[in-house]
């Protein structure tokens, strides 16, 4: 791998609308939402009044809580979270009080409050997975924001999409191409610092240098938002089959949704890609190898890819075999976890593809 410091470093926007804490560390998407629906069911709501709500978890918390008692400052958290939904223009502050903002994308802010009407907000609630009208009016949002522009902008060729103003949604899901960020974090680094792209088959840094370090967001924050948006996804590439023997988190635009990825004959795509042409009569494909074969052939989601594996599987078994795994296995490399598909209660870790006697290999 080329030397650091011999590496480019990734460009990014410096001229900024809204400058003063811009990099935003709120990496729950949904949180987001979740506290902009509140503020307009509360209608107006003193900021204090906020933080006691969220305490009580009747804004469903990030992940499992909302204060963790380790943490030193524990309501530095929920105050990024507010900060974020109000940098992005959801909520605003009159004196001490909290109101929702509709000053911009009022439409797109509407369908948002629209989709979470009957919300109850207690604390047994749980916060809902978004609606299809939800992710696109986020999105529209979120891609005023230059920092999640710049993000995508290096998906694509720099010298067809020179800024980040150069390109809208439409273009980054006709034009953007996989990126590799490294999953080996540097001691003492809150996130990866190298970033492949495969538009140019060439290794960049990330920008770090403060007060313009993209680290953390680049690492997590991004990755996390424009997945649940269904933009982009992710593989692992183990060190098992990654070309430089190194483990990297492949991220990938969205092309094809699930709908459209399942009406494909699945069963002969496999044996074309493993068996055609091949003298033997069967094969056995890790399974994370195999999601990223397919991730970087179709551009379909990865919970697409399992659901069409579990479907070969089950109504032709004697010709494709999802192999188990030990619990102990498991234990032992809980990374795999996430790359495997769990079938009838055991995590499945290969398929084996038996070449059907009629097939030919033809189109």
């Amino acid at each position: 791998m080329t030397e650091m410091k011999e590496m480019p470093v990734l460009p990014f926007t410096k001229e900024l609308k809204n400058p003063y804490w811009s990099y935003l560390y709120a990496y729950n998407i949904r949180t987001i939402r979740d506290i902009f629906v509140y503020c307009d069911y509360k209608e107006q709501i003193e900021e204090k009044a906020v933080y006691k709500d969220i305490k009580e978890l009747r804004i469903p918390p990030p992940k499992d809580k909302w204060i963790n008692p380790k943490r030193k400052r524990p309501e530095r958290l929920i105050l990024e979270y507010i900060h974020a939904t109000e940098y992005l223009g959801l909520i605003k502050r009159e004196n001490a009080t909290i109101l929702p903002n509709f000053d911009e994308f009022e439409d797109e802010k509407r369908i948002i409050i629209e989709e979470g009407n009957g919300r109850l907000f207690n604390p047994s609630e749980v916060s809902p997975p978004f609606t299809e009208r939800e992710k696109k009016a986020l999105l529209t949002i979120i891609l005023n924001y230059e920092r999640a522009k710049d993000f995508l902008r290096w998906f694509l060729a720099f010298s067809e999409f020179p800024d980040i103003w150069s390109f809208d949604i439409n273009d980054f899901r006709k034009e953007a191409k996989p990126i590799f960020i490294s999953g080996k974090m540097e001691k003492g680094k809150k996130g990866s610092s190298i970033l492949k792209r495969t538009v140019d088959s060439k290794t960049w840094r990330i920008p770090t240098e403060k007060p313009d370090d993209y680290t953390r967001i680049v690492s997590y924050l991004f990755p996390n938002w424009f997945r649940e948006l269904g933009v982009i996804d992710k593989v692992y590439v183990f060190p098992e089959f990654s070309e430089d023997k190194k483990l990297w988190h492949m991220y990938y635009p969205i092309k094809i949704n699930e709908e459209q990825f399942l009406k494909k004959n699945v069963s002969k795509i496999l044996q074309d890609i493993f068996l055609k042409d091949r003298s033997q009569k069967m094969v056995s494909i890790w399974m994370p190898q195999l999601l990223y074969i397919l991730a970087r052939k179709f551009y379909c989601p990865v919970s697409a890819i399992k659901k069409a594996i579990e479907r070969v599987y089950e109504k032709d078994f004697s010709h494709f075999h999802l192999e188990r795994t030990s619990l102990q296995v498991m234990k032992k490399h809980s990374t795999y976890k996430e790359s495997y598909i769990k079938v009838g209660g055991f995590y499945r870790s290969s398929l084996m593809i038996v070449k059907e006697k009629n097939y030919d290999g033809r189109a």
